[in-house]
């Protein structure tokens, strides 16, 4: 289940095309063998230093995004698995500051990795589990000092660490927070802002993500 929840995360950050540095991750019988620039499951992140990373910087349209979260609902619903997905727009005209992203991530909980990506885990120290992720909305989707952005995109996959009701009553509500801090939009993947029926629909999908996974 853990090496399933590597490659969906892969796909799901390679279809968005917002981190198509990380490659998948094939399990060997040490089961210890981890890609180098992969985001970690297990709470332990590759050691890579800044200079290293990529550095493009072209944007992902939103007609893109949109396009490539369908193709990856087609791809991923035969097997019950799913990728969630939501967009923190900076206003018009108006961009995040890193100092000020890295402030609201702080104030939320969310911890930096070596990976130059945000992680909201489950549990701590060995026993961390990984409930969802933020990166950059820029290519190539990680986040650098003195950087600015247009925007945010959190992730978490399904099936997870916990129902995935509670995985979205995690990361939703981070998501307010770090909009209102940072006096963004939140959106949905088709880049809709949050009504109440919005919100009311949502847990209800995750309520029968949950029903149908038993």
């Amino acid at each position: 289940m853990t090496e399933l929840r590597l490659i969906i995360l892969a796909i799901g950050a390679i279809i968005l095309g917002l981190i198509y540095y990380f490659g998948t991750r094939k399990k060997e019988q040490n089961d210890d063998v981890i890609d180098s620039i992969e985001p970690s499951l297990t709470g332990e992140h590759p050691k890579i230093s800044p200079n290293e990373l990529p550095r493009k910087k072209r944007s992902l349209s939103i007609d893109e995004a949109h396009e490539a979260h369908q193709q990856q609902e087609a791809q991923t619903q035969e097997n019950k698995e799913k990728i969630v997905t939501l967009f923190l727009h900076a206003k018009e005209g108006q961009q995040f500051d890193w100092h000020l992203i890295q402030k609201a991530a702080e104030q939320v909980g969310l911890e930096f990795g070596a990976d130059n990506l945000y992680y909201r885990f489950n549990g701590f120290g060995t026993n961390k589990q990984l409930v969802f992720m933020v990166a950059n909305m820029l290519k190539p989707g990680i986040f650098q000092p003195d950087m600015r952005t247009t925007g945010l995109v959190m992730i978490m996959t399904l099936p997870g660490v916990l129902p995935a009701l509670d995985m979205w009553d995690s990361m939703f509500p981070v998501g307010e927070r770090i909009a209102d801090i940072l006096g963004g939009k939140l959106t949905d993947e088709n880049h809709h802002l949050f009504t109440r029926q919005r919100i009311a629909s949502m847990r209800e999908e995750m309520r029968q993500f949950d029903y149908n996974a038993h």
